[in-house]
């Protein structure tokens, strides 16, 4: 990471709806960083980051349970 990249919170409620947005980005030769947060990886699992890593995407895998309470609100949602 470099002081140019973005980062992109992937804060959905499933895979289809982060994929859906992501591929915005088909085509590009420099894709965003990306954040996956609890709510994403507990609604799509491991595969969800599997899959981002296919596409070429650098990812931060953001886990941590002492978080917003917004953000584990809807985690515990999915």
């Amino acid at each position: 990471m470099n002081a140019k990249d973005v980062i992109i919170a992937c804060d959905f409620g499933s895979a289809d709806a982060c994929l859906a947005f992501l591929d915005k980005f088909e085509g590009e030769e420099r894709k965003p960083f990306l954040k996956i947060g609890m709510e994403l990886y507990y609604a799509a699992g491991p595969d969800i980051v599997r899959e981002l890593k296919r596409r070429g995407f650098k990812i931060f895998l953001d886990l941590k349970l002492h978080d917003i309470p917004n953000t584990v609100r809807k985690a515990m949602q999915v």
